[in-house]
């Protein structure tokens, strides 16, 4: 599953909605970035309804849902790099079970590194059966350092689906034992 563009275009908009409200600006502004979130919102809503139509896409929440994931946990006029929907959407993630995530950083953006990574412990305090892996995609990092963590992520991956099998055998034995 990967997060799509108009999450990331609603942010935008809502983004100078969230500075008008904290810090005042101009009324024309705001209806005009409110038209653009109407106007947003209709197009999330026919995507959405497109990838529900084939079986094969795990249709994205709305943006609204990934505001509420992270409502309390990461302030909303926090905007650096992806901002908050950066965690709202490794949220996401976890809570549509994909909760193993790599977390790409792009070309050393450093706003993007403070909140990605800054987040990620938050997100295994709240989700401990997280597996997220920040990986950094600039010139200084090798792709041998990249592969490893991926490498890495994935072991701690299978690991973790081991162990869930060996609870669930164990609890059906249990179960046939006490039935028996």
């Amino acid at each position: 599953m990967i997060p799509g563009i108009i999450n990331f275009i609603l942010f935008k908009t809502d983004n100078r909605l969230e500075d008008i409200n904290l810090y005042g600006g101009s009324r024309k502004k705001k209806q005009a970035m409110k038209l653009v979130m109407w106007y947003m919102t209709k197009l999330e809503g026919a995507f959405r309804g497109a990838a529900a139509a084939y079986g094969d896409f795990t249709v994205p929440e709305t943006y609204s849902h990934l505001k509420n994931l992270v409502s309390g946990f990461i302030g909303l006029g926090t905007k650096m790099g992806e901002g908050w929907l950066l965690t709202a959407e490794m949220m996401e993630l976890i809570e549509s079970g994909y909760s193993n995530i790599v977390c790409t950083q792009p070309f050393g953006c450093l706003p993007n590194h403070i909140v990605g990574k800054g987040m990620i412990k938050k997100i295994r305090e709240l989700q401990p059966n997280s597996n997220i892996v920040p990986i950094d995609y600039d010139p200084g990092a090798t792709a041998v350092n990249q592969e490893n963590r991926i490498k890495l992520m994935l072991a701690v991956a299978k690991e973790n689906q081991d162990d869930t099998w060996a609870q669930d055998t164990g609890k059906k034995a249990a179960k046939e034992w006490i039935a028996g």
